[in-house]
Formats: C-alpha cells, structure tokens, sequence
C-alpha cells in the first residue's frame, strides 16, 4: 500500500495557497514518527539546488559520521559557493531509539569553494571523490580538489553558452564529464588532458531545444542518455558520435527533464516530465526513426507537477526516486507495478508509489541516496531546507524482491 507523509494541497484564489502548505507541514511533522527511521531539517541561508552523499564515512559507537556537497543559489545578492558540509547519521547497528539520541543529524558547514555564479549541480569524480565538478547558471564547468586550502577551482571550463543543469562523471572512465545545457549543447569534456581544449561538442546533430540532463550508462562505458525539452531522449555511443544511435519521442511529455539509468539492468530508463509523468523505458525498443514511439514499458503517475529529479536506488533493484515542483518526493517500487489493490489503496495511488516524502514546502531541485546507508536519502527544494531522512522499518515489508531480469522487461 502506498504511504503519504501529508496529504495534496488544494489552492484557491483568494491566497489560502501559502496557509494550506503550512498546514500541510505540520500535518507532515505529526506523522513523521509513522513514516521514518529518522528524518532532519537545516534551513540554509541560500537555496541549494544540488545535493550529493560523498562516499567516505566513519561509524563510531552507533553513530555515522558522513558530508554531504551542497551549492549556493544567491540570486546575485551575495557570493556563491560549493559546499561540504558534516552530518551524523544513527547507525542501523544500533536501534533507531538508542541512535537517535547520539546522532546530530543537522549540517554544518565545514568548507566552502567559490564560483562565480549559482551552482546548479555539483558531482564528485566516482574514481576520486575529492575531485569535485559543478556547473552553474552561466553553463561554466569548475573543477576543486576538496583536499586543498585553496578556495578556487582548479579548472575553469566555459564550454557552454548559457544555463546548465546535466552533469554526469564516467564510473568506468576516469576523468570523461558530460555536461548539458540550455544552449542545446552536450559536451564531453576529459580532464585528464592537461588543457581543457580537448572536448567533443554533441550539437546540431541532436537536441532542438534546451538539454535539461545528461546521464552516463552505469553498465556500459560507452553509452550516455541525454533529454531535452524538445521531447526527445536520446542514446549515444562515443564510438559512433556524429548522431544518437537511438531515440525516444514522448510528445505528451511536454518537455523531458530528468533521465536515469538502472545501475541493476542494463536495458531499463526512466525518464521524467514536465507533464509529472515517470516512463519506464526498454533500450532494446529503441529505433533511430523520426519521433519514434518504441520502448515504452510503463508510465508511472503520482507527481502533479513538473519533474524536477530522477535517481535508481543504488542498493535496491527495482527502486527509484523522484522529485517535483510539487514539492513532493516519492519512492517507487516497480516490482509492485500491475499489482491488484483494494479499492481504498487504489485511493491513495497506483500499486508502485511506496512512499511519498511531503516534509518540503517549496519545489524539491534535487535528490541523493546515501551510498552506504540503506533508503537513506538526502533531498533539497526552493524551501532553504536540507532534508535527511531514511524510511520508516514499519513500512518495509521483509525483502521478497528479486532482480529485474532482461527478460521481465518485455
């Protein structure tokens, strides 16, 4: 059955919207005790449209110590920065009661890396977390070595000519980043080299309107997804890269915001809206035809506004979340999908929404797991407020799910 941590809200003309989202939260807080292991909040000075886990943590007598990448979105009102920040997570070792009271599971700013413009995404390297990309509101590309006292970047890339938003580190091959902006551009960039110059600029030939994200293939070191607001995603191989080997056309998507690749089954895609629709998708579907309508597997609804993120569980086959400008973030299961339901579940939402985070009162920019603490994610919105949060035992039903086979794709 699906679980709501708050309820929709209904908005009127005569400015009861900002009341309802506040009554909404408090509800949201009521429950929180129902809905999860722990759950925090730090409101920030600025918002932060990117969030990111680093990957090294020390666990220490139930408590985890981890950081956390945000971003700075000043408006020009003040300098902009990349930030690490520290946080204490109670240990699953211990019980969540024990942990909970150890743990000071609010952030706190520990380093901060100037930029000259709002940070839209920062992304740590996979082979060196201490290596550190962003890509800001002027489509700039920065490098930092978090390891040095220096506030600058280390490289300062200008490949693009506006906004960007796609950024995507290679996990196979050290150093290749792929960016993405509003100028329609995707470009590759190794900085392995010793100069910037040496980029491959995927333009003309593909995208007829803004890119919005860039995905590398978890399972192949040769194959990237890109989606833009032209409607289309597109599939590139860096052997053949004059044009996409495969497309998907969704007209009524409205313009496609987020892509995401399985890291647990090499031929499934999602990809998320502007109309607050998820498609499933089948890579082996694809054609390289005009508007191409193959490989649609499913489309999953419970968001009533934009996509704004989309991330595969790193640690469970089948799980995958997503964020919204309706302030909402929700936990799918696809194993659920097709499921019959009671008449009051059905109510509630469709078999595979699991769960539906409601705590942010503005629209969520971004989303992380936590790389070593099982459903566990760290989430940002236009709230100023970090959320951490890991989902409730009472709602996780034992373990009876098994891999998405190639073969339950069809």
């Amino acid at each position: 059955m699906a679980s709501a941590a708050g309820f929709v809200p209904e908005t009127d003309d005569n400015g009861q919207s900002e009341l309802t989202i506040k009554e909404e939260y408090q509800l949201w807080r009521k429950n929180c005790r129902y809905m999860y292991e722990f759950v925090s909040e730090t409101a920030l000075t600025w918002p932060s449209l990117t969030i990111q886990w680093l990957p090294e943590y020390k666990e220490e007598d139930g408590i985890i110590s981890s950081k956390l990448l945000l971003g700075t979105h000043t408006s020009g009102e003040d300098s902009n920065y990349l930030k690490v920040a520290s946080t204490e997570l109670p240990s699953s070792s211990n019980s969540a009661g024990e942990s909970a009271k150890k743990a000071t599971s609010r952030i706190k700013i520990v380093k901060k890396l100037e930029n000259k413009f709002e940070i839209n995404r920062a992304r740590y390297m996979p082979q060196d977390s201490t290596t550190v990309a962003t890509i800001n509101g002027e489509g700039e590309i920065d490098i930092y070595d978090l390891n040095k006292e220096d506030k600058k970047p280390l490289l300062h890339i200008t490949p693009h000519e506006s906004n960007g938003y796609g950024l995507s580190w290679n996990s196979h091959k050290k150093g290749y980043l792929l960016s993405s902006s509003d100028d329609q551009s995707i470009v590759l960039t190794d900085i392995n080299r010793e100069t910037a110059k040496h980029t491959q600029v995927f333009k003309n030939t593909s995208h007829s309107d803004i890119v919005n994200d860039v995905k590398w293939h978890n399972l192949d070191e040769n194959l990237f997804a890109s989606v833009s607001d032209d409607k289309y995603a597109y599939i590139f191989d860096l052997r053949t890269p004059e044009k996409p080997v495969s497309r998907y056309y969704s007209e009524e998507s409205k313009g496609i915001n987020a892509v995401a690749f399985s890291p647990f089954s090499k031929y499934l895609l999602a990809i998320g809206n502007t109309n607050s629709n998820i498609n499933l998708l089948d890579l082996r579907k694809f054609t390289n035809n005009e508007k191409s309508t193959e490989g649609l597997l499913h489309t999953m609804m419970g968001h009533s506004e934009s996509i704004t993120t989309l991330e595969f569980s790193p640690h469970r086959d089948g799980i995958v979340a997503s964020g919204a400008q309706d302030r909402r973030l929700i936990i799918w299961d696809l194993f659920k999908i097709g499921e019959e339901q009671q008449q009051e579940d059905a109510e509630d939402g469709c078999p595979e929404l699991f769960m539906m985070h409601a705590g942010h009162t503005g629209a969520v920019t971004d989303l992380s797991w936590c790389p070593y603490k099982d459903w566990t994610i760290g989430s940002v919105a236009d709230d100023n407020i970090v959320h951490l949060w890991e989902v409730g035992k009472s709602l996780l039903n034992a373990d009876n799910s098994s891999e998405i086979r190639d073969s339950d794709l069809e």
